[in-house]
Order: structure tokens, then sequence, then C-alpha cells
């Protein structure tokens, strides 16, 4: 693996990052319209898709994907539909760009899906639109989805994990079943003006294919709820950055005491003998005693 992607405490909880990591220190050129990069970048995906095929894609869903040769007869990306090409939009406000990424699924998996606050354990390949291969890890490798290029927190939550099976002997655990998939990200979700390595030029789409073997539930602030589930229950699809009961400008799963009281949170839930949380709520109000300034 590229000694650019390399391990990093992140917070003061700390868990181990590798690869696609976007690092502060990397070396960067000047900054462009976000809204005008992106529509180079789009003309420069959809022109990919369109001019390249899926060569191979082996039993244990490794893709290969070539430039379509002058008068060939394969079907582009965009055409074959073994592993159709679809697409998500991602609006991020911060650059004001309604981004679309195309992704496909090689395989859905049978497990569970991470969510974007969470952490998996991925074996990756990353390409240019040249087809130059810049990163490649067989071996997966653990990921906090927050702490690597925005794409991946978008699109490999779109899978599920596998089964695995241990053993005896140099490689302990055999994964199978796994969700399996290629995404296409706009540089905008990606490194964009950053220069990681000499790899990856600034402004550069990337080409992510990826097979989720794993993952972990985080609970950012450990206060036994998990971070995915730290968002208001009646407000549909929120994301956990965006939940911050108290009003103390820190996101609750962030906030060791979500509701202010002086009370931490961990203090106000209780666990069955099965670790599922018991959200007592004392008063009878509807609000959980964590979120309920009131009750303790």
């Amino acid at each position: 693996m590229n000694n650019f992607f390399k391990i990093f405490l992140f917070f003061a909880i700390g868990l181990t990052i590798a690869s696609c990591t976007k690092n502060d220190s990397s070396a960067t050129v000047a900054l462009r319209d976000y809204n005008v990069q992106y529509a180079s970048d789009i003309d420069s995906i959809d022109k990919y898709i369109d001019t390249h095929y899926i060569e191979s894609v082996d039993s244990d869903f490794n893709i290969t994907m070539a430039k379509i040769p002058v008068g060939g007869s394969q079907l582009s990306v965009r055409l074959q539909q073994d592993y159709p090409l679809t697409f998500k939009m991602v609006q991020n406000d911060a650059h004001d760009v309604n981004y679309k990424v195309y992704y496909m699924k090689l395989r859905e998996g049978v497990n569970e899906s991470p969510t974007a606050v969470d952490s998996v354990y991925v074996s990756y390949k990353g390409n240019l639109l040249t087809d130059g291969q810049f990163d490649y890890s067989e071996s997966p490798v653990w990921f906090q989805l927050q702490s690597v290029v925005a794409g991946w927190g978008e699109i490999i939550p779109l899978l599920k994990t596998g089964t695995y099976d241990t053993t005896e002997g140099p490689n302990p655990t055999t994964f199978a079943n796994f969700g399996a998939g290629v995404m296409f990200l706009p540089s905008g979700l990606a490194y964009y003006n950053q220069i990681p390595s000499a790899y990856i030029p600034s402004y550069s789409p990337l080409i992510f294919s990826f097979k989720l073997k794993s993952q972990r539930f985080r609970d950012h602030d450990r206060d036994g709820v998990l971070s995915k589930d730290e968002v208001s229950p009646t407000v549909v699809g929120q994301k956990p950055a965006d939940y911050d009961s108290d009003g103390d400008g820190v996101a609750n799963y962030y906030d060791i005491d979500d509701d202010g009281d002086r009370y931490m949170t961990k203090n106000e839930i209780h666990k069955n003998p099965n670790g599922s949380i018991i959200f007592e709520d004392t008063d009878g109000d509807g609000i959980p005693n964590y979120l309920d300034p009131d009750n303790h």
C-alpha cells in the first residue's frame, strides 16, 4: 500500500485509519469553483462509462474495466446489464453542489449495512479515469468512514457485509457473501485540490472498487447509544451530525450529556440482559430521560 496512506490518530477516542484518508498535510493547489469543477468531473466520468466496458469480474468479485477498442462490440459500462449502473444524488451544502455519484453493485451482501459514521473492513482498489492504479489492498483494512474521502460514506453504506468462518492457520478468517461494488467519485467527494501523492493529481475524479467484509457500529461519545441512532425520532433521514438536542453546539453523537442536565447520558439509560437499551421516560411525556432535561 502506498506510503501516503498511513495510520493516524482521529479524535480523542482514537481508532486506526489507513488509505483513502484525507490528509491535512497533503499538498494543495489553488481552489477552483466547486460547480465549475463538478461540471468538468461529471463530463469526464460520463465519457469514461460510455467508452469503457467490464472486461472481467472474477469469482472473488475483482473487477477489471478496459477501453472499448475502435470498432469493438463490447457493451459500455452504462449499457451492460450484468451489473446495472445506477447513481445517487449527494447534496453538499458546503460546496453548494448536488453531486451525481455513479455506482455498481457487483453483489449486495447478506448481513448488515454500516452507516456513514461507522467503521468498515474492506478490500479495495483505486484507479484514475486514465485507468492508472494509485492504490490497492486485497487484504482487508479497517477505516472510519468519516475519516476517508467523502464519497465512501455515501456509497459503501448502500451494500451489506457477508459471513465469515474462523479456522486455524495463516489465514484464520474466511469471508463469504460480502457486498462488492464500484463507485465513480467526482473530485469534490474525493481529494479535490489536494495532492495526496504523486499518483493522484489535484482535481481527479476517482474510481474505487471495494469489497465490504465487515463493519462496526460506532459509539463516538461512549454513552451507550450507537452514533447511528443519535438522530431525531421525528426527522426522517437525519444525519447524526445534524442532531443537537440541547442546542449546545455539540452534536449528540459527540455529546456525553445529550440534554444538558449535567447528568451523563450513559447514566440515564439502562440495558436489558441481551444488550438492548431501555430508554426510560420517568414522567411519561414521550421524551426519554436522556433527552429530557427535566428528568434523570
